[in-house]
């Protein structure tokens, strides 16, 4: 793995494209790449996309240009796997590139002013892809007007430092203001090249307030910075990143890939799991709060199909174009399966989430109680991971691939792969019983006498809970949808239990129809049922 964490595009002051960027990474062997433009967000989006078409992980950034007013200094924060909405992080930059637009329109009016032979037009074509004007295509232009022949040459110190006719600066973003919005934003924020704009004295103060990392590897880092790094790292455990702060033609020699980031801490910027699993639990907490809120009123209720035993409401609608919203936001190229099918996108080999907004309408109308949402995430058709949320219980189950189940983060025990069938409670509905029959001709009557009792939840996903938490050893249903069970099929899974169809074998795993479906603490009991009612 090769992973370089620092590079700009023409989206701030490179003068290279998205996709010219990604695919020089390409050629330099980059796996990993942090796409951080100058006080914008802007391009992330694409630029994951145009990742995905390279093969290459494309870390989402920023590079926040603030300040630090107490030691009047400049101190720039890197920020990375921000929520792309980046509600904070923008209300912060959007001032700052404007000033800094206005400040070039100032800047180009004094050079006019001095005789220099530019026209703002042509400054506006340097600057067409980015967010504003730069200096760097300022001076692009004065570098084809044969002024000098380099950006950071003694012309551009002369006319943009000390006393030049175009020295003046913005007021920049407070730096603890900085870091404050990209954690706001559940992002990882780090220092930037601390040596190059001797920022050291500022660690311990940033860390208190969430400071997650320190740029190592930079072309200004002697060997000096890269050991008082390490002191703070070994002092409080930051992550360390490097880069190679690429500015395309508008900055150093040096290339994409000279500096990286080691490849010990690339596992905080590309664990797909848990922050998969870190994003989307608040996201489903707060589509149960939108519930809570729903029960306390009458809910109008509408039928599928015309069947007054499938129902569905304005919430269920609701839920889904929510979570949708959000994991669009910030997974823009992942597909879904949804119950409501209010936007189906499947498609091979990605990711998808399977969606159940609400699992147990009927119990969330009838009875305010004892539904849940169910959301699953999988990849090229393997399970990654499984969320139910008991919403009125406030209880979240997890289930993580090869990684075990979880209860409000208190991970869940094994299953007795000893029970017995006569010990086993089964939770199975009258309708369930009725469709067996008719269908199957499968009497699962004939099960009561061999088995000590059975249920009926009412919600499928959190009767399979059940059978991880123990309380009861299996579930069946008649006619079962893959949002209904993909979840916590994931979490039993994790706890040694069994889940499979009873009549079909279905050849593909995502599917609209309804199966059959049986669920059990383990295999002895799942054979024994299915050969009792078949």
């Amino acid at each position: 793995m090769k992973a370089d964490l620092h590079v700009h595009t023409n989206i701030s002051d490179s003068n290279y494209s998205i996709e010219e960027t990604i695919q020089m990474a390409k050629e330099q062997g980059i796996t990993h790449l942090g796409i951080v433009d100058h006080d914008t967000t802007l391009g992330l989006k694409k630029a994951i996309e145009v990742g995905e078409k390279y093969g290459i992980k494309i870390i989402p950034g920023i590079e926040i240009s603030a300040y630090d007013y107490k030691n009047n200094r400049k101190v720039h924060i890197l920020g990375y796997k921000f929520d792309l909405n980046a509600h904070n992080i923008k209300n912060l930059c959007d001032p700052i590139i404007k000033k800094r637009h206005n400040n070039s329109l100032w800047q180009i009016e004094k050079l006019i002013e001095n005789g220099y032979k530019i026209r703002l037009d042509e400054v506006y074509e340097k600057a067409k892809y980015s967010t504003c004007i730069y200096k760097q295509h300022i001076m692009d232009v004065l570098i084809e007007k044969g002024y000098t022949d380099k950006i950071y040459s003694s012309l551009y110190k002369q006319l943009f430092k000390g006393n030049g006719i175009c020295a003046r600066d913005i007021e920049y973003i407070d730096v603890f203001d900085a870091v404050k919005a990209i954690k706001g934003d559940g992002g990882i924020a780090v220092l930037a090249h601390p040596g190059q704009l001797k920022s050291y004295d500022l660690i311990d103060d940033l860390v208190e307030i969430g400071l997650d990392g320190i740029e190592l590897y930079h072309e200004d880092h002697t060997d000096a910075d890269h050991r008082k790094i390490l002191e703070y790292q070994e002092k409080y455990n930051l992550i360390l990143t490097g880069g190679s702060d690429y500015h395309g033609d508008y900055g150093s020699n040096f290339k994409i890939g000279d500096f990286l980031t080691s490849k010990e801490y690339i596992k905080f910027f590309d664990n797909e799991i848990e922050e998969a699993l870190k994003f989307i639990k608040p996201i489903v907490k707060q589509a149960g709060e939108i519930l809570k809120e729903a029960v306390k009123n009458h809910i109008s209720i509408n039928f599928k199909n015309s069947d007054h035993r499938d129902l569905v409401t304005k919430y269920d609608i609701k839920i889904e174009e929510f979570l949708i919203e959000k994991i669009l936001n910030r997974y823009p190229n992942h597909g879904f399966i949804t119950e409501e099918n209010t936007k189906e996108s499947y498609v091979k080999g990605k990711y998808i989430w399977i969606i159940d907004p609400i699992d147990g309408t009927t119990n969330f109308i009838n009875y305010k109680k004892d539904f849940a949402i169910s959301i699953a995430l999988y990849k090229d058709e393997e399970p990654l991971l499984g969320v139910v949320y008991d919403v009125i219980k406030d209880d979240m189950y997890v289930g993580i691939s090869n990684k075990g189940a979880f209860l409000n983060n208190i991970p869940l025990e094994i299953l007795d792969p000893n029970i017995v069938l006569k010990e086993a409670i089964v939770d199975v509905s009258l309708n369930s019983i009725s469709k067996f029959r008719e269908n199957f001709e499968a009497d699962l009557v004939r099960l009561t006498k061999d088995i000590r009792g059975h249920r009926a939840c009412g919600t499928a996903s959190l009767a399979i809970c059940r059978i991880a938490l123990g309380e009861i050893h299996a579930y069946l249903s008649a006619k079962l949808s893959l949002w209904d069970y993909a979840a916590a099929s994931i979490i039993l899974g994790e706890l040694g239990g069994e889940s499979s169809f009873i009549f079909e074998k279905a050849s593909h795993k995502f599917h609209r129809n309804k199966v059959t479906f049986i669920a059990a603490c383990n295999k002895e009991i799942s054979s024994q049922i299915i050969e009792k009612i078949i």
